[in-house]
């Protein structure tokens, strides 16, 4: 009787066990920066975040040959753009602030900041040649190119995704 009574108790330990693991994969969240590919909406790649943490995106502009960084937010789900530094302001790059947003050039650098709006995604393709499109956050760097194929065309989106998805997605740290 005693032996039968210990059964069904490991056994109760393992059931409670598979069920905590069950809820954590499945209704276990985390919030991150999902890297995916368009049109099939393939995530490739995951960056775990928090709410109101700032990250930045380089690349090297392809008429200059000089570093771009776009600063964004993220809340909510959603980014928001903070600044935008860069070195030239011929093609492709602004020569003045928009309404409410502040212009200024400090050690041979332009930078555009107070910016107004907000994204649900970030849209772009991976450069091939020189664009090198770089995510920095929290002092570390992230070369896109070395988690999704160069040419890709991606877009960057915050989310919230389960621990199963976590566990079967590339991290990026």
């Amino acid at each position: 009787m005693l032996k039968r009574s210990r059964w069904i108790w490991v056994g109760s330990i393992g059931l409670v066990l598979v069920a905590s693991l069950l809820v954590w994969l499945f209704f276990g969240e985390r919030y991150v920066l999902a890297f995916q590919t368009v049109p099939d909406r393939k995530v490739n790649a995951y960056l775990p975040v928090s709410e109101s943490d700032h990250f930045q995106l380089k690349f090297t502009h392809s008429v200059h040959l000089s570093d771009v960084f776009e600063e964004y937010e993220i809340r909510n789900e959603k980014l928001y753009p903070i600044q935008l530094i860069y070195e030239d302001t011929a093609i492709g790059m602004p020569s003045n602030a928009g309404e409410g947003e502040t212009f200024e050039m400090k050690d041979g650098k332009y930078y555009i900041s107070d910016l107004q709006g907000e994204f649900d995604s970030l849209s772009l393709t991976i450069g091939k040649i020189r664009a090198n499109h770089t995510i920095l956050y929290h002092d570390q760097s992230y070369p896109l190119k070395d988690y999704i194929e160069a040419g890709s065309f991606i877009e960057i989106e915050p989310e919230h995704i389960t621990n199963w998805q976590w566990l079967r997605g590339v991290k990026m740290k």
